[in-house]
């Protein structure tokens, strides 16, 4: 009996005893410990031109723009140390020799080079650097940001989580969509990251902006190396004593290695000046006092970018032009935003003067500056949005074209064509009449065209190409921009805005035009992606076509409570999501993405997702319905008469949009501010609730 109970005993105490003496092992020899002697530790600056070359650290090496493992590393004493490095197929060896606790001498096969370690600021370039930005191609092209965040789950619990579980991010404006975009990285347990995305030309980008705020510039085929050590990120007692300038202009070990890494890292250590435009004081101003005050700051920024540059006479010639123009356009940037400060005014155009200021000191056709710097872009598209709804811009259907359109969309039958002919010949008689005998051929070509437009084909293909000519108008912009491929981007951006906004297909007649004002392949081939996704998008049919309801047996309706009471009849008994939303709104649109995840969760549960559309047109309000898939047996979509709709929305308080709703199951509205899609935790959570 002792025995077995002796045995009994001694396993568990021999498996304790065991992870003990893991446990004394792996805290006795920790992983993160470097196989160098610590001096060696950090960023080395070479002295003969100042650029970031090495890093070494305790699990790897950063040469190159890349990651280099330890392979072996030998020393006799701390003061010579030799290492060969590893990185796939590559080796490296290297001798490093201390000089003194801040300078090493590093040896390889192409000679000996001295280097300092980096400390809280980066050095001045010691030469010129009079190389200028690539010529912009317009053509699809790709850049790469590699990375190491060091110390990134160090600091105090709370502000660290802000940086550790967030993935790596770049934003940037994409010049053929208009949008702002987002690309991301996940990073590993020992904070490295890769990062390849999409560029056209000379871009400007805001890196990991909620993280570490930097600005950068790259251009195409460039590799860029980032180093940022986080522990700099974490705040101090002199942030709290001082002020948050004092937390963003403090030094920060902040380096760029590669293409362009001059320019970074001299747009880092340049400091902008806290002075800005303080547009919503001045919004009520006159036009001219608002300029007046707003020029004043911009020469008081160029002033002291200036006497910086004068300081460090061998600034780069990059840094030079992108900072004077990034000041420059940011300034044009606020003049022109300005317009919308007119909406609330009874004058809707700008005081004498103004307009005429901004064309005299700012270019509309830098191809460079286009993308170089987001704040022009906003410029000119501002600046020609104002000139355009300034001018009244009449559009009318030619009988023409109408007829090729019907033709090739299979719509033209002898009827039509008749119609269609003997108009002609009335156009003719009308310019060749005495102006006694024009009137009554002019009122009967009114009248044949209102009978023509009776034929709901005829109809729909004039206002198809009635809404096209609107759209695609590129008069004001082509008289404005005489660059040949800033126009060709500036006319593919409007015809990808017609998608965003209408998510259908150009017509041929279109497709044509844009093949005749944009020979740019790239942009080509672009835009005819978009065409054939929406040409898809509209010959397929729904996967549930009920959950589009017909409308036509609620036109009796003429009170809201009626109508809403009506419409939410046959869900009694189920809790309702409600949507109001629009065709033109992107929230809306984006905030679609994510309802099929939340649908699936909920699939067998008794829920209702309720679609209310405001203001969109028939066909673009199917075509998004299918682009997103958002039909099924516990959806359901309505597109009311404008005035029904407003009577909704009047009665429910609808001002913004998208706006979300939850309906219990008695049919009584309890949340009239409900969780967006975006969040489908949330959304789960509030809906789960009113089922209890």
């Amino acid at each position: 009996m002792k025995n077995k109970f002796t045995k009994k005993l001694l396993v568990p105490f021999i498996a304790i005893l065991t992870i003990v003496i893991l446990l004394v092992i792996y805290f006795s020899f920790p992983t993160s410990k470097s196989p160098l002697p610590d001096k060696y530790v950090g960023n080395w600056i070479n002295e003969k031109d100042n650029n970031w070359e090495f890093g070494f650290f305790e699990e790897f090496v950063i040469y190159d723009c890349d990651f280099w493992d330890y392979h072996s590393v030998n020393f006799d004493n701390e003061n010579q140390v030799e290492i060969t490095l590893k990185k796939g197929n590559e080796k490296m060896e290297l001798q490093l020799v201390s000089i003194n606790p801040n300078q090493i001498k590093i040896i390889s096969e192409t000679g000996e080079e001295n280097f300092i370690l980096m400390g809280g600021k980066f050095p001045n370039y010691s030469t010129k650097d009079t190389e200028f930005f690539s010529t912009p191609t317009f053509q699809g092209d790709s850049a790469t940001i590699i990375g190491y965040y060091r110390n990134l789950d160090k600091g105090l619990k709370g502000f660290a989580q802000r940086f550790f579980p967030s993935p790596f991010q770049i934003s940037f404006s994409d010049f053929l969509s208009r949008d702002e975009v987002k690309y991301y990285a996940d990073i590993d347990k020992l904070g490295r990251f890769k990062l390849t995305f999409p560029i056209m030309n000379p871009q400007e980008l805001f890196v990991d902006w909620k993280r570490t705020r930097l600005k950068a510039v790259m251009e195409p085929n460039d590799v860029l190396f980032l180093f940022v050590d986080i522990n700099d990120y974490l705040p101090t007692s002199d942030d709290k004593e001082k002020s948050y300038e004092n937390y963003v202009d403090r030094s920060k070990q902040i380096l760029f290695m590669g293409n362009n890494a001059r320019l970074n890292n001299e747009i880092y250590q340049y400091k902008d000046p806290w002075i800005s435009i303080n547009k919503s004081e001045w919004k009520q101003l006159s036009d001219m006092d608002f300029l007046k005050n707003c020029e004043n700051v911009y020469k008081q920024r160029i002033e002291l970018l200036n006497e910086y540059i004068e300081k460090n006479p061998n600034i780069s010639d990059k840094f030079r032009y992108y900072k004077q123009e990034q000041e420059k356009y940011e300034f044009a940037f606020h003049l022109m935003q300005h317009r919308f400060d007119l909406r609330n005014k009874e004058n809707r155009s700008f005081q004498d003067g103004y307009i005429q200021y901004i064309e005299d000191f700012f270019s509309f056709d830098d191809e460079l500056l286009y993308t170089l710097t987001r704040d022009f872009g906003i410029f000119l598209r501002d600046y020609i949005g104002y000139i355009s709804d300034l001018k009244e811009r009449p559009h009318s259907v030619e009988y023409s074209e109408l007829k090729e359109c019907l033709r090739k969309d299979g719509e033209l039958t002898n009827d039509i064509e008749r119609q269609i002919n003997e108009i002609y010949d009335l156009v003719g008689k009308i310019e060749t009449e005495t102006k006694e005998k024009k009137q009554p051929l002019i009122d009967e070509l009114i009248s044949r065209g209102k009978e023509l437009n009776m034929n709901k084909s005829v109809k729909n293909i004039a206002d198809s190409i009635f809404q096209e000519r609107s759209f695609f108008n590129t008069d004001i912009a082509d008289s404005l921009i005489a660059n040949p491929n800033l126009r060709e981007l500036w006319t593919t951006n409007l015809y990808q805005y017609w998608f965003e906004v209408l998510r259908k297909p150009l017509s041929i007649h279109q497709q044509k035009i844009f093949k005749q004002k944009v020979t740019n392949p790239f942009l080509r081939s672009y835009i005819d992606k978009i065409q054939k996704h929406y040409g898809d998008v509209a010959n397929i049919g729904f996967s549930y076509e009920a959950s589009l309801k017909n409308t036509e047996h609620l036109k009796e309706y003429r009170e809201a409570d009626e109508l809403f009471t009506k419409l939410i009849e046959p869900y009694k008994g189920k809790v309702i999501y409600v949507d109001f939303w629009g065709t033109w709104c992107a929230p809306c649109r984006e905030n679609m993405r994510y309802v099929n995840s939340i649908k699936e969760r909920l699939q067998s549960e008794d829920v209702v997702f309720m679609y209310f559309a405001n203001r969109s047109p028939e066909d673009t309000w199917r075509n998004v319905i299918k682009e997103f898939d958002l039909t099924g047996e516990n959806i359901v979509h309505y597109r009311l008469p404008d005035v029904q709709q407003g009577m909704i929305e009047r009665k429910l308080s609808v001002t913004s949009f998208p706006t979300y709703m939850l309906i219990d199951r008695n049919g009584k509205v309890v949340n009239t501010n409900a969780e967006q899609p975006r969040n489908p935790d949330g959304v789960m959570r509030q809906i789960k609730e009113l089922q209890k």
